[in-house]
């Protein structure tokens, strides 16, 4: 065999498994990329607010948010994002998810659809080529 080649179809090889190894982790990178965006998007929106509602109500005692409860099907596309207060949030709901909203309009930068209600948003994200990437539904607990 001609030396040349033989170095030529080694470095082909290399290269393709160190492209192959590089788009799977590519591909997992992206997924929990979004996923965070999301959910740092939503506790961001119910923080400033929950924030607001004691700004512009002085009677009313600070609300925190403690933590957010986020669980995945098997197949990894719908998405519950449950977020929880330090009390009961029951009558500001459709302030809180107001915010939720907003700050998710400012900070997705994929194509995505929203659906908000009084009790909860519904948000689907979408590839590159129009598939559904994920469906979030997020409520308050």
């Amino acid at each position: 065999m001609d030396q040349r080649a033989q170095i030529s179809i080694e470095y082909i090889l290399l290269v393709s498994i160190i492209l192959i190894i590089v788009i799977v982790f590519a591909l997992v990178i992206t997924n929990q990329s979004q996923q965070n965006n999301i959910a740092t998007a939503v506790q961001l929106g119910a923080s400033n607010a929950t924030a607001n509602l004691v700004f512009t109500n002085n009677s009313q005692s600070p609300i925190q948010v403690t933590y957010i409860n986020m669980t995945n099907n098997t197949n990894n596309t719908n998405i519950n994002i449950v977020v929880h207060f330090s009390r009961s949030v029951s009558n500001q709901q459709s302030t809180i998810l107001n915010g939720i909203a907003n700050s998710l309009n400012s900070s997705i930068n994929t194509n995505f659809t929203m659906v908000q209600t009084s009790s909860y948003i519904y948000l689907t994200t979408y590839t590159g080529s129009g598939a559904i990437f994920h469906n979030y539904n997020i409520t308050l607990g």
